[in-house]
């Protein structure tokens, strides 16, 4: 095992199982750690925003970041299960494809389509990988994810990764995206987050035939979407 590590985690259920506002004597102390190291632990941890000082005391608490390590209680069946009829709904509305997509490291996968009984629609693969750059899926899960955005950014030229800067500012402003046949041709999509307890669980996205889901079409989608999620 390695000790730095394990230290880490000691400190931080120390802090989060003492009342969450403790003395670095007192985490030295039940420790059986040199103050100075727990110090230096303490110090680092605060640079990473996981713990932080209280303002009338030298005390520590652990910061809601910490959070953001456990993973979400919604497990992939209850989400589709309740996304299901929404979906459905949205398709009845629209008359275009609707979807549920979830997040894979670098990629994201479709967990759930709903298409429309249409001659001319948009068909999509389940359980497949895809890249995130040009897709309206790829901007939310980007414009909320400063390490992805930074890798999938960082293979950009100069002009293009600032022009994609700028618009992922507006996405995570507005909270939706759009793509106008950026990712493929004649082929407009609109996206926006689904989220649980304030974290992203995923993403659900319309998408239609360029020459009939126009951006008129695409806003009113947005609208339902948001009615149907019961986002303000």
């Amino acid at each position: 095992m390695i000790q730095s590590i394990k230290r880490v985690f000691d400190i931080l259920e120390y802090i989060a199982s003492n009342g969450n506002l403790v003395r670095l004597n007192d985490i030295a102390t039940a420790l059986d750690l040199k103050k100075t190291t727990v110090h230096n632990f303490l110090n680092s941890l605060k640079e990473l925003g996981y713990i932080e000082q209280d303002e009338l005391s030298p005390r520590y608490r652990v910061t809601p970041k910490l959070q953001y390590l456990v993973a979400p209680n919604t497990d992939h069946n209850s989400l589709k299960a309740k996304m299901r009829p929404i979906l459905e709904k949205i398709t009845q509305s629209t008359n275009e494809t609707a979807y549920l997509s979830v997040q894979m490291g670098m990629y994201f996968r479709h967990e759930l389509i709903s298409e429309p009984n249409s001659a001319i629609r948009i068909s999509l693969e389940l359980n497949k990988d895809f890249q995130m750059m040009r897709t309206a899926i790829g901007k939310i899960f980007m414009a909320n994810s400063p390490h992805l955005r930074n890798v999938l950014l960082s293979k950009l030229e100069p002009s293009e990764r600032k022009k994609l800067e700028n618009e992922l500012e507006a996405v995570a402003q507005n909270d939706f995206a759009y793509d106008f046949e950026e990712n493929e041709k004649d082929m407009h999509c609109i996206a926006i987050p689904l989220r649980e307890n304030n974290r992203i669980i995923g993403v659900v996205g319309v998408s239609g035939p360029a020459f009939r889901f126009q951006k008129a079409a695409m806003d009113k989608a947005i609208e339902l979407i948001r009615e149907l999620l019961k986002i303000k």
